[in-house]
């Protein structure tokens, strides 16, 4: 009786252990039935896990918890492949995760090294039997581990396929890069798209770069004191035919071996970016640029230096129809050219007007198709005021085609100055088409209206009228003097506008500088 009580009692127990499952089976299913009804479950699965591709590897804590969220969007994200392919090697089981989930798609491996973390040996050695999938290598680690990375990959790989390899070490203590780059290379570096390298020691020994499109040296020459590097720069763009970005900061030598007729032709290149104070004018007479490239230089307006460029043959091509002038605006100095055939942007550490050479570089240009000019000036110096006006009156002489001068700030008096025909010997009229005149003042103080009068009468008595001028304070500093400057003006200007406290104009907007200015503080 006992037992057939026990035996009962058995069944009993499995038969609600079996209904709990059920239960709980049911219970699951609906919910997810239920998750299924809510709106962002309406989005297809096929476009719901493209989502994360748009976030990059920064947001990669979100797609691991999107996992977490329900069992749908687990098999959704978990299947989608293209998420799991940036390895950072600091973990073994997350590593072994991420190389099934990638299933055969291209691995990204980024390896971090500091004083307070590190990737993981152990984790690198599990993804090294997968290089033939590699297509992106950054390392970003002690100098003194870099000679030890081969080891942990069954280099050299005749089925590597590295795309991209970036490679940044500490600035005090710079290392040799052949080393890891001879054990992933040991024939040719055909494969590479992308070379980035930071504090690194190198001879550029390297050949057949037919695929690399785009390049980054930073701060590679000063450890470089072999002077026959320039002539070793100009053989690895040499082999490089389709480089389409460059950029060289702080890694151009400051003497050079190269018969000055040697030229390499950059036939595909987009962007260049030069900083160096100063950029060696050599450097770039060796280069000829093709038009429509966007460059962006830092060199020295210093008079008297050796190496500012003394000639921009190379830029014979640049059609310049705007021009815009920033000083002391942030710490550089800038000046940018821009036309049909590209853009030019070049800065130093020039802080006001004191010295003429930022224009003497300027009047180095084509200036003769220029339309519009910009100025942005904190300041000018008082002393020597007569040279700036001669510098800039003789740069004005350039544009004859100038059509609309833009003044900012309320400190460019000598620009104003300038356009007046009775403040030259010749009394020459500067940029004769010049239609619009457009002054950001301040204050009244920052713009002397009767040097306003006398140039727009002046220039009306020769036949180069202004029709338009337009004047916007800042500073909400109105007076009585104003109305009769306006008064006086039209007699002479067809049209004549005054605004008041109006918002601090839009920099990008009015300078219609909106494009990549990502190395400008850098440089």
């Amino acid at each position: 009786m006992v037992d057939a009580c026990g035996v009962a009692h058995t069944a009993l127990c499995f038969q609600v252990t079996t209904l709990e499952q059920e239960t709980m089976e049911v219970l699951s299913l609906v919910l997810s039935m239920k998750n299924t009804f809510t709106p962002i479950n309406r989005i297809p699965p096929e476009a719901l896990s493209l989502i994360p591709d748009h976030w990059g590897h920064q947001a990669e804590k979100d797609i691991i918890g999107l996992t977490h969220i329900c069992h749908g969007w687990r098999e959704i994200f978990t299947s989608h492949s293209l998420l799991w392919t940036h390895l950072d090697c600091k973990n073994t089981e997350k590593t072994r995760v991420y190389i099934e989930r990638s299933k055969i798609q291209p691995l990204e491996i980024s390896l971090t090294q500091s004083k307070s973390i590190s990737y993981s040996d152990n984790a690198l050695l599990m993804a090294a039997p997968y290089t033939n999938r590699l297509s992106s290598l950054t390392i970003r680690i002690l100098s003194n581990t870099l000679s030890r990375l081969p080891d942990h990959f069954p280099f050299p790989a005749p089925l590597l396929n590295l795309k991209e390899l970036k490679i940044v070490l500490d600035a005090n203590s710079p290392s040799h890069a052949p080393a890891i780059l001879n054990a992933i290379f040991p024939d040719h570096l055909s494969p590479l798209r992308m070379l980035s390298l930071s504090n690194v020691v190198t001879d550029l020994p390297w050949r057949n770069l037919s695929n690399l499109t785009m390049l980054e040296f930073r701060h590679v020459r000063r450890y470089t004191v072999d002077p026959l590097f320039m002539g070793k720069l100009l053989d690895f763009f040499e082999s490089a035919p389709l480089l389409r970005k460059i950029t060289l900061h702080d890694s151009i030598p400051n003497s050079s071996t190269v018969s000055p007729g040697r030229v390499i032709s950059l036939l595909n290149l987009e962007n260049l970016a030069v900083g160096n104070l100063p950029a060696h004018s050599t450097f770039l007479d060796h280069l000829s640029i093709p038009r429509c490239a966007l460059l962006n230089l830092r060199f020295s307006f210093s008079e008297g230096n050796p190496t500012t460029p003394l000639c921009f043959t190379n830029f014979g091509n640049f059609d310049i129809t705007t021009i815009n002038l920033l000083v002391d605006k942030h710490p550089w100095t800038r000046m940018r050219l821009n036309g049909p055939s590209g853009v030019l942007r070049m800065c130093s550490i020039q802080k006001n007007w004191s010295t003429p050479s930022l224009l003497q570089s300027l009047s180095k240009f084509d200036l003769s198709k220029a339309r519009r000019l910009s100025v942005a000036a904190h300041h000018f110096s008082s002393s020597g005021y007569r040279i700036q006006v001669t510098f800039i009156f003789h740069t004005l002489l350039l544009m004859n085609n100038l059509r609309t001068l833009t003044l900012i700030e309320g400190h460019d008096l000598p620009f104003i100055q300038a356009l007046n025909p009775e403040e030259n010997e010749s009394h020459t009229v500067p940029c004769p088409k010049l239609e619009e005149l457009v002054v950001y003042i301040w204050s009244q103080h920052c713009l002397c209206p009767g040097k306003l009068i006398e140039i727009a009468r002046n220039r009306a008595m020769r036949f180069s009228k202004l029709s338009s001028i337009t004047i916007i304070d800042l500073g909400k500093d109105y007076d009585k003097s104003h109305k009769e400057t306006i008064l006086e003006l039209r007699k002479y200007v067809s049209r004549v506008e005054f605004r008041l406290d109006v918002s601090p104009p839009d920099w990008d907007a009015v300078f219609g500088d909106r494009g990549d200015d990502e190395h400008d503080d850098e440089l």
